[in-house]
């Protein structure tokens, strides 16, 4: 695994906050970061905003993804939803193109992050409000982030 590019400490405030579903979130952050950072089509986007404001609008927009998730754990919603809001929120002067290749990315890190927790044991995203020591696990192996 990479060095992460997005904090974990961005997802906890105190031990309360160090639950499943904001490790999740701290994973999917980074997989969309990196996802950004990869394509082709946002080389414009990543030159205009510089990497602590990527780093800030995965983590606004992984957090912004909890309550479709709680809505699909609790069959409130058939289907994971990604609202363009969610980009217009934090960029509100951004393109109708530039809205949907972020969300195409944002599509594209959470098939990525699907997979890699499939066979997880864990399973945050089911389990979400269970506490998990995780977030202990990297301040104490020193687990390199920003």
């Amino acid at each position: 695994m990479s060095v992460d590019k997005v904090a974990a400490n961005y997802f906890y405030q105190d031990d309360g906050d160090k639950i499943k579903l904001n490790w999740f979130l701290y994973e999917y952050a980074n997989v969309m970061f990196s996802t950004i950072e990869e394509d082709r089509g946002l080389a414009a986007y990543r030159k205009k905003h510089g990497r602590e404001n990527i780093v800030f609008f995965c983590v606004y927009f992984s957090k912004r993804m909890r309550l479709s998730i709680t809505n699909l754990q609790r069959n409130l919603a058939t289907a994971l939803v990604m609202e363009a809001s969610y980009v217009h929120e934090f960029y509100p002067n951004n393109t109708a193109a530039q809205i949907q290749k972020l969300l195409k990315a944002a599509t594209a890190a959470w098939e990525e992050q699907a997979r890699a927790c499939r066979n997880c044991p864990n399973q945050c995203v089911y389990d979400g409000f269970e506490r998990t020591d995780m977030f202990d696990n990297l301040e104490q192996t020193g687990w390199p982030t920003p």
